[in-house]
């Protein structure tokens, strides 16, 4: 098996594992303890693939750097402890924090800043970029649905209002 295909393999164990354990009746905590052990299990089998696909200029760090600092802001804002699997989640109601006045999904808007904003992108890296990208278009469609069904008029009148990422 070539590294691209054992590498792709590890990410999608990775979306199965998540997704599919999103769908289950488990506490967070054994929910967020699975990722982890997934994500650290896919980090120790990687293939290094550093064969470098494109260079950008250095400035791109700083974007970079931004979407770590706004995945921190947009998870602290809806609950960090929830998000990580320290505290059970309460029962879901429709809020709206300041970023989500701008944005419905600005996690997934950090995820692909970082993901893309590299000065340096490799083999290894471009494949988790387009693999985790598709990734999160598909889960941010599920989600939208899933929370139309659980918030009703509210969560579709914040659809009409507010952009998907931007």
């Amino acid at each position: 098996m070539t590294d691209a295909g054992w590498n792709f393999g590890l990410l999608a164990l990775f979306a199965v594992q998540h997704s599919g354990m999103a769908r289950m009746r488990v506490s967070r905590r054994v929910y967020a303890l699975a990722s982890y052990a997934v994500v650290g299990l896919g980090w120790l089998l990687w293939r290094p693939m550093r064969d470098v696909v494109w260079q950008s200029p250095t400035w791109l760090w700083a974007g970079w750097l931004a979407g770590f600092g706004l995945l921190v802001w947009a998870g602290a804002s809806l609950g960090a402890g929830e998000l990580l699997g320290w505290r059970e989640p309460g029962p879901t109601r429709f809020r709206e924090p300041f970023l989500y006045r701008y944005s419905r999904h600005p996690i997934y808007v950090a995820v692909l800043m970082i993901l893309w904003l590299r000065p340096e992108m490799t083999e290894g890296g471009l494949l988790v970029a387009v693999t985790l990208t598709g990734y999160l278009f598909v889960g941010m469609e599920l989600e939208e649905r899933k929370l139309e069904r659980e918030l009703g008029a509210p969560y579709r009148d914040y659809q009409r209002r507010v952009g998907r990422l931007l």
